[in-house]
């Protein structure tokens, strides 16, 4: 198989290979949150926002934005949408009113489900997958994402980042 992320490269390591396959896969996973926000119509950075609501527990946009790794200020733009769209409401905290908390509508639990249900659909690939490798899969794939404590590139689960980095997210889009 050619590589899928760089034509003509050689790889150095299974590891680096393995690396690039992962990566490669991120293509599926924009164009796969794209549609999905197309047909809630919603944008792609609005639909992750509301999926990253629990209906069951509002949120501030602190919070949020915590979740979505970035700048407090960056959800305004899509809760606003959300908003307008009548899938969020934003009150007041009843604990520090100083502080507005989202809530997913009822309207926006039923979206925010289709959402997820288009999003997490294994791929033909994964279904197709023996129960045992899918469970051998999963167990390295949950050791890759929380890392260990002896792997200096590994900050508390999380890859480190250069100070003053933005993060990337491949499915973004202009919103």
């Amino acid at each position: 198989m050619g590589d899928p992320l760089v034509p003509g490269h050689r790889y150095g390591s299974g590891a680096e290979e393995l690396w690039a396959l992962v990566v490669a896969s991120f293509a599926g996973w924009e164009q796969r949150v794209n549609e999905a926000a197309a047909a809630a119509g919603l944008s792609p950075v609005s639909a992750w926002t509301l999926v990253q609501l629990d209906p069951k527990a509002p949120v501030s946009q602190k919070e949020l934005a915590a979740r979505l790794r970035c700048n407090p200020s960056t959800v305004v733009d899509p809760t606003d949408r959300l908003e307008e769209a009548g899938l969020v409401i934003r009150r007041a905290n009843p604990g520090d009113r100083r502080v507005n908390v989202l809530m997913v509508t009822a309207k926006g639990a039923i979206v925010r489900k289709q959402l997820i249900s288009r999003l997490l659909e294994p791929p033909g690939a994964f279904r197709r997958m023996p129960a045992g490798e899918q469970a051998r899969f999963r167990e390295v794939m949950r050791e890759a994402l929380t890392g260990s404590a002896s792997d200096p590139d590994r900050r508390g689960g999380r890859a480190a980042e250069p100070k003053g980095s933005k993060r990337l997210r491949p499915w973004r889009r202009n919103d």
